[in-house]
């Protein structure tokens, strides 16, 4: 019985240890995909149920129709979409027009795109972007309300609510938010540190990984030895 106990946890610890190690290399490259550039990086692999194009916003660009997608700017020629050249390579959610340039909202930054150049000039995962009275304003992820007089300083505005409205808003936090900040991290080092908690993670599930198929390599060659 212990014998056999043994068997189950060598052969249990070596088929979890292969997943493990590939968890956390994996960890590291999506803690990181920013800095590495994996976004960019595209394999001649073919994603099964994505082969339509969604499309997140439009805008009217001279006499040409320009639409946001997750992959991208482009404008319509006829039914056929050409891509924007100059355009970010970002997931562009909304678009207005300030002046003779264009301003978008997208998931890495907020752009300007310009006489067939985008500029990143705020970086937050961003929502909306929407022209008023007094210049622009974006509505951005963990940032909040963005405000701009002419779409290339931008600046975080504060926004005052009714007291009877914070009052009335849910007191504490979630319990499913909390156990998420926990598995991602957030509770303890914030969302813009919190790439520590996954590296911290991510190395433990390699060296486990590691260490228990180098463990059951030594195993295997001294039992072999034995034998002979």
């Amino acid at each position: 019985m212990k014998h056999s106990m043994r068997n189950w946890h060598t052969w249990g610890s070596l088929v979890l240890g292969v997943p493990l190690l590939l968890v956390g290399l994996t960890t590291f490259f999506i803690a990181h995909e920013n800095a590495l550039g994996t976004k960019e990086v595209v394999l001649p692999i073919q994603e099964a149920g994505h082969e339509k194009m969604e499309i997140r916003s439009s805008l009217q660009v001279g006499a040409q129709q320009w639409i946001g997608t997750k992959q991208g700017v482009f404008r319509l020629d006829g039914d056929k979409a050409v891509a924007v050249e100059g355009s970010p390579h970002d997931e562009i959610r909304g678009m207005v027009s300030a002046g003779g340039a264009v301003l978008m909202a997208g998931k890495k930054a907020l752009w300007r795109m310009e006489d067939g150049t985008a500029t990143k000039v705020f970086k937050a995962d961003c929502w909306q972007v929407t022209a008023n009275a007094v210049g622009y304003a974006a509505a951005c992820k963990d940032v909040g309300l963005l405000s701009s007089a002419d779409g290339k300083r931008w600046s975080e505005r504060t926004v005052e609510f009714p007291e009877d409205v914070m009052t009335a808003a849910p007191k504490g936090i979630a319990l499913s938010k909390l156990i998420m900040d926990m598995h991602t991290g957030k509770l303890f080092f914030g969302k813009e540190y919190e790439w520590i908690w996954i590296d911290l993670l991510g190395f433990a599930c390699v060296a486990l990984g590691v260490t228990g198929l180098v463990m059951w390599m030594r195993s295997r060659r001294q039992r072999a030895g034995l034998a002979h």
